[in-house]
């Protein structure tokens, strides 16, 4: 494969995906121009974000007591093994 190859390789896109310059908007879209249809899917995606968000929040909050449970015993042994070798094995 020679160089040009290679760097058009790189550049091409997956099948499916459009070529091209992104647009960019560059004036406000007034609300009555955005459908029902969009309307509904982005309030959609929102409330799929908002309960992924929650599950994160549930989780973390249920999980707390094990991680500090974990953490204090992992700080336990890590500091008895780092004496033990400190002192050569003695006590």
């Amino acid at each position: 494969m020679t160089p040009s190859n290679a760097t058009a390789d790189m550049v091409s896109s997956p099948p499916g995906m459009p070529t091209g310059s992104i647009p960019v908007l560059t004036t406000v879209v007034p609300e009555a121009a955005v459908s029902q249809a969009l309307r509904a899917a982005l309030d959609a995606q929102a409330q799929k974000k908002m309960d992924w968000m929650s599950l994160e929040s549930d989780l973390l909050l249920a999980l707390r007591p094990e991680m500090e449970r974990l953490t204090t015993e992992l700080v336990r042994v890590g500091l008895r093994e780092a004496w033990r070798k400190h002192t050569g094995g003695m006590a």
